[in-house]
């Protein structure tokens, strides 16, 4: 563990914020993704949950057309001890798709596009066909759904409500503003880690916390050994692959960024290519 802060180093120092989130929210969901950070926030949350005798939601958004370790991964997070409900969403959600100029937008989990669905549908998610969310129209966008989704479950359970969210701003300038600039947000008792949500224009009282922000890639590996905590099994192939443990997404394939990175599925998941390639237009 590289930072230190006095006598803390980081992985102490996020122990301590899930600490502070235990004790002073009513409610709390984590937002994984099947990715290594969330991964790693969830298991510590868990760690930290069984001490304190508490229990916590799980938020994740499945996007369809992901590694098939990835949702191997999630299903291993369901496992969980102190996990109250797993909110797997496979809801019909707007995506971004950078490799097509026809076709800028695409919809996951899409009834319309059933024939060209990269998997089948998970047997426990939450589609269109069970939706228990009134406001969610078919494809809306996948950053308004996080949203409503928060302002939902605040108004389901009541009282302060805290989401986790395993973000590290060494990995974006956005990530480092989302975090660094106070005076542009409300934090929850000045803890520089959290911002208040706002809705159209308006806070609701739910506070995105970041409890891993100021972590490293070696950061997050180093905890994995040391904890011996589960992982995605996607990023030793990536490893082998030759791709550095600073340059591994896991995302929906087809945005701007992520793009640059759809020949790894014809490399690991050779399976999953040709879906990939079939699924949307790449005019």
């Amino acid at each position: 563990m590289s930072k230190k802060y006095i006598e803390k180093n980081v992985l102490e120092a996020a122990i301590e914020r899930l600490e502070i989130m235990f004790e002073n929210f009513d409610n709390i969901y984590f937002s994984v993704s099947g990715g290594k950070d969330s991964s790693v926030m969830v298991q510590l949350a868990n760690q930290v949950a069984k001490k304190m005798n508490k229990k916590f939601d799980v938020f994740f958004i499945d996007l369809e057309a992901q590694y098939r370790y990835t949702i191997e991964h999630i299903e291993e997070l369901k496992q969980l001890s102190q996990i109250r409900d797993f909110y797997h969403i496979a809801l019909p959600i707007a995506l971004r798709n950078a490799v097509s100029v026809l076709q800028p937008k695409w919809i996951c989990w899409e009834e319309e596009s059933k024939e060209l669905w990269v998997r089948e549908m998970p047997r426990d998610a939450i589609n269109i066909k069970n939706n228990p969310f009134p406001w969610f129209k078919k494809g809306e966008e996948f950053e308004e759904f996080m949203v409503q989704f928060a302002d939902w479950y605040q108004k389901k359970y009541k009282g302060k409500v805290a989401c986790g969210i395993g973000i590290r701003t060494d990995e974006s300038l956005n990530r480092f503003r989302t975090i660094a600039f106070q005076n542009r947000k409300i934090m929850f008792q000045q803890y520089n880690w959290t911002t208040k949500i706002k809705m159209n224009e308006k806070h609701i009282n739910v506070y995105n916390c970041y409890p891993i922000y100021d972590w490293t890639a070696e950061d997050i590996w180093g905890a994995v050994s040391k904890l011996d905590l589960k992982f995605n099994y996607i990023y030793e192939l990536m490893y082998k692959n030759g791709v550095s443990i600073y340059e591994q997404r896991l995302c929906q394939p087809y945005g701007d960024d992520q793009r640059n990175g759809l020949d790894q599925f014809k490399a690991l998941e050779y399976d999953t290519w040709s879906k990939i390639l079939n699924r949307v237009n790449r005019c």
